[in-house]
């Protein structure tokens, strides 16, 4: 068996290598780690990396677009919050209150939850608008198929011949009877 200063002595050179082994690790990775310098520019060699795929992403991804685009847009709604709401005269802060029901206590607004009102207040106005649109467009396709069916019926009509080529007069005199009907239903209402 040891003896217990034996032991110790052993225990501390035992911790002086691995403290002496750890400082030299560390020496190795600080050699490894230091940013080689391309003698062109200041910039590491590590970060010069041209990464292709990121780049198209970038360049031709719609996704990425409409990322950055949706990121811009809740900016300057953040933005136009903060310098509406929160700032007054000479860069003071108005401390905006609400009351919640009759009796409570007063809440002012974060910036998130006047963000998500004002997102949902637009949204629900583009689908109130596309709705309207719709109808609208509805109604001009209707409107266009019916006056697309009777500019066939009177094409038929008109261009009915005989055997011998004469156009038939039956129909002809029929469409004008219609026409003055009609003109006379319009002359009476107005």
């Amino acid at each position: 068996m040891h003896s217990t200063t034996e032991v110790f002595f052993r225990h501390t050179w035992d911790t002086r290598k691995v403290i002496k082994f750890d400082a030299m690790q560390r020496q190795e990775n600080r050699v490894e780690n230091k940013k080689v310098f391309n003698n062109e520019s200041r910039m590491p060699k590590s970060e010069k990396i041209f990464d292709k795929k990121k780049y198209r992403l970038k360049k031709y991804s719609n996704k990425y677009k409409v990322h950055k685009w949706q990121l811009r847009k809740t900016v300057a709604i953040l933005r136009d919050f903060y310098n509406k709401n929160h700032r007054g005269e000479h860069g003071q802060q108005n401390k905006l209150e609400f009351k919640k029901g009759t009796s409570g206590p007063k809440k002012s607004p974060s910036f998130f939850d006047f963000a998500r009102s004002q997102y949902l207040e637009k949204k629900a106005d583009k689908k109130r608008k596309k709705e309207e649109i719709l109808r609208i467009l509805t109604i001009k396709k209707e409107a266009l198929r019916k006056y697309k069916e009777n500019k066939m019926q009177k094409y038929k009509k008109l261009s009915k011949k005989t055997k011998k080529g004469q156009p038939v007069m039956k129909e002809r005199i029929e469409l004008l009877l219609q026409k003055i009907q009609q003109d006379k239903n319009n002359d009476v209402t107005v």
